[in-house]
């Protein structure tokens, strides 16, 4: 059994409510495109994407360790290899009509591990390829102060929110438009959600949407130094678990910290076993 176990800053760009979800600047929730940025694209970026703001932490979900056996290989070749989802993912909640807050899904869910020369890749395989929801659904919000401090290294996110408005405000008579506009934009923000009872946005921060998926499909690999050479790429291959959280959301950068393992060769578990949480019914249209 080897564990594949990843964490980093992730971003997603997307409108929030009451916006319609596919709000491509931001009207009447908190997030919103500022003068000069490309619309809101919804899309759950572990690599850099192409924007990013200024002083945004460094957006890259990479593999920090590798178990096999339970046993810790701290020289494998394969820690720091870059962990992607492919074909534009994206949280597929539509403003409840899919799922409640909370609960929205991430679709498609194709999990790529790269580094070198090696692939690897996997997938779900839904139940209904006509509505495939149902096994992407999340497990519902829980606070988790302790581990999403722990994990990006904040223990405030409010004191760094202030020494970024000091950056933007220091840095704001240099800009060229439209970026000075988007800098003034920026601070609004800020200084309106540092003044907000409770903390404004930056509650979210604490929070956590878990996830537990199957990863079912077949299996994609170029291994040509032979990194994984236990796996099972036969006919009767089993899933692999893959279990997450996305959390620790920074609502000024619009990026979020993913921490997961994904266990290969494993007997999977009852998959989105998550108790007595509600979970959304089928909402199909």
């Amino acid at each position: 059994m080897i564990e594949l176990r990843f964490s980093g800053w992730f971003q997603t760009r997307l409108a929030t409510d009451p916006d319609p979800y596919d709000e491509p600047r931001g009207v009447s929730g908190y997030v919103h495109a500022y003068a000069g940025e490309p619309d809101l694209d919804r899309i759950i970026h572990l690599q850099r994407p192409e924007f990013t703001r200024t002083f945004s932490p460094p957006i890259g979900v990479t593999l920090d360790q590798v178990l096999q056996d339970g046993e810790r290989l701290p020289e494998h070749p394969l820690l720091g290899a870059a962990l992607d989802l492919l074909g534009t993912p994206v949280f597929e909640g539509r403003n409840g009509v899919i799922a409640d807050d909370g609960l929205e899904p991430i679709y498609p869910f194709i999990i790529q591990i790269s580094k070198g020369s090696f692939r690897l890749s996997r997938s779900i395989v839904p139940s209904d390829p006509a509505y495939p929801y149902p096994e992407y659904l999340a497990g519902g919000v829980e606070g988790a102060p302790d581990e999403i401090r722990d994990a990006t290294g904040i223990t405030d996110l409010t004191a760094v929110w202030r020494r970024r408005r000091t950056q933007l405000q220091s840095a704001l008579n240099s800009l060229d438009e439209p970026d000075r506009t988007a800098a003034r934009e920026r601070l609004a923000f800020l200084d309106a959600q540092l003044r907000a009872q409770g903390g404004g946005t930056a509650r979210f921060f604490l929070a956590r949407m878990r996830y537990e998926y199957e990863l079912s499909s077949a299996v994609t690999m170029t291994d040509p130094d032979g990194w994984l050479p236990d796996i099972d790429t036969g006919a009767n291959r089993p899933g692999w678990p893959c279990r997450f959280w996305l959390g620790g959301w920074d609502a000024d950068v619009l990026c979020g910290f993913a921490r997961g393992t994904i266990t290969i060769d494993a007997e999977p578990p009852a998959i989105n076993s998550f108790g007595d949480i509600a979970r959304s019914t089928d909402r199909r249209p």
